[in-house]
């Protein structure tokens, strides 16, 4: 960059705006101005879209139908894109009317290029190309070698070269790596149906430390409720046997019925619950009103249970199958009534919205034929979005893997 470019002192808004560079901006990733990316966003996500829509109405031109709602996803969505595009592809130093006027003029004439019988045709299905398809795509492709070559040698005329070439691989990643996704996914889908193994084994360890720490608690909570049982069994007895007194009666006695209130037996109470004592008949003997086996019964505390399983430690065989048990329940990964994973196999089909978005970023220059090109890239751009939508590269194939 020029040691005399300096930064336009605007704050916030403009922060990253370039004054007096001689490459006006070319030599600079990251640059930013509020107005015109206002200008710039209007025109690629609403001006743009609907003129287009418009003129393919009166021309019956191919289209998606789209609603209200489809058009605001596609406003919505665009945005994320043409940040970028702004931000990386120095628009707020390109950006004006020479963009604007060929913005149009790419707009239109691909449309009507498209209109062509011969030329309804999609990348995916290059095979079964006319020879009329072939000439088209072909001299396009000729274009556009021919745009890249002036465009390679401005960027030596700028010093970026070491950097617009790699940056322009990086960014073209993105169209040549779904190869590599589509037959890793379908190696995957293959080989491992139930699930990446990271996430079995992720599940599983967290299954195991549940397992074994809700045993634990159990364990835990059972240690402490028979503690609390025999502490209450003691005080049971122990209070049982403070309100216990002896009863005796001597032999020969003949006031026996008077003393003891005229009843043939005796009686006393534990609380208010009578307690029933040796008959006055039986000579004798003595006897505890109250003994150990009804005391706790007497206050309402529970006996001690004759035959209570324990909790123990799950052997390692339990814990592992029902692990097993519950990592068979998928509902969480939205898995089919049988099961098995929703697993789709993909096919890569290269939309011309996402070729003309990824050379937007390099027609950066200031020369005139840049900005015409760049007119001409991004009204393509529109076309593909305005028409069809933003569709992804990989496209399911409609069925699921067997």
């Amino acid at each position: 960059m020029d040691s005399r470019a300096t930064l336009v002192d605007h704050g916030f808004v403009d922060g990253c705006y370039i004054k007096n560079d001689a490459y006006n901006g070319a030599a600079t990733l990251v640059s930013f101005h509020l107005l015109r990316y206002a200008l710039f966003t209007l025109m690629l996500l609403v001006v743009g879209p609907f003129v287009f829509r418009v003129v393919a109405a009166f021309f019956d031109l191919e289209r998606d139908f789209k609603s209200i709602a489809d058009h605001f996803d596609d406003v919505t969505g665009g945005l994320m894109y043409t940040y970028i595009l702004f931000t990386l592809g120095n628009y707020s130093h390109t950006f004006g009317w020479v963009t604007a006027s060929f913005y149009f003029v790419g707009l239109l004439a691909y449309s009507g290029l498209a209109w062509l019988p011969f030329m309804g045709v999609s990348i995916p299905g290059w095979r079964s190309w006319s020879k009329e398809a072939w000439l088209v795509n072909s001299a396009g492709l000729v274009l556009a070698l021919i745009g890249a070559g002036f465009h390679i040698r401005w960027a030596s005329q700028t010093g970026i070269l070491q950097w617009y070439l790699p940056l322009f691989v990086l960014a073209s990643a993105s169209l040549w790596s779904p190869l590599f996704v589509k037959w890793l996914h379908h190696y995957c889908i293959d080989n491992y149906p139930e699930g990446l193994g990271i996430e079995r084994r992720s599940r599983r360890a967290a299954l195991s430390i549940f397992i074994s720490r809700s045993g634990a608690i159990r364990r835990k909570y059972q240690v402490e409720e028979e503690n609390q049982l025999a502490v209450l069994r003691m005080r049971a007895e122990q209070y049982a046997a403070t309100r216990a007194l002896p009863v005796t009666r001597q032999s020969g006695s003949s006031t026996d019925d008077n003393d003891n209130g005229r009843c043939g037996s005796l009686s006393t109470s534990i609380g208010d619950r009578p307690v029933a004592t040796q008959r006055s008949s039986d000579v004798g003997t003595p006897m505890l009103y109250a003994n150990n086996s009804h005391s706790a019964s007497r206050l309402n505390m529970p006996n001690e249970p004759a035959a209570q399983p324990r909790a123990t430690t799950l052997t390692h065989a339990q814990k592992q199958e029902m692990i097993e048990r519950k990592l068979q329940h998928r509902y969480y990964l939205n898995a089919r009534p049988d099961g098995s994973l929703p697993l789709h196999r993909y096919q890569l089909h290269l939309h011309h919205w996402q070729i003309f978005y990824t050379l937007a970023f390099f027609t950066r220059f200031d020369d005139f034929a840049s900005r015409a090109c760049a007119g001409i890239v991004l009204g393509i751009f529109t076309h593909g979005h305005a028409a069809f939508g933003l569709d992804p590269l990989m496209e399911r194939k409609g069925e699921l893997n067997p």
